[in-house]
């Protein structure tokens, strides 16, 4: 049940445009020249750490984001792989 839930609500994000808005706010965030962690990402542009995650991913297959070294995060204080702008 959880799996056809989560199925409906992706293919829904996807065609409303959220999905968009989403990248862009990550984008743009990332365009500083910063490498920052997904949970940095969610607390600065304010969504679920999970609905970030989904879009760095779809960023990283796409070859537009990459992952940098690994370092600790500065809100989980755990060691993590930061994401970055892949050099063009």
């Amino acid at each position: 049940m959880n799996r056809i839930t989560s199925r409906v609500t992706y293919k829904d994000i996807l065609t409303n445009g959220k999905a968009d808005t989403q990248r862009k706010h990550i984008l743009k965030l990332l365009a500083t020249g910063e490498s920052l962690s997904r949970r940095e990402i969610a607390s600065v542009v304010r969504m679920e750490t999970s609905s970030v995650s989904g879009r760095i991913n779809e960023l990283i297959k796409q070859g537009i984001l990459t992952e940098d070294i690994k370092r600790k995060c500065t809100i989980s204080h755990r060691l993590v792989c930061p994401v970055r702008l892949s050099e063009v």
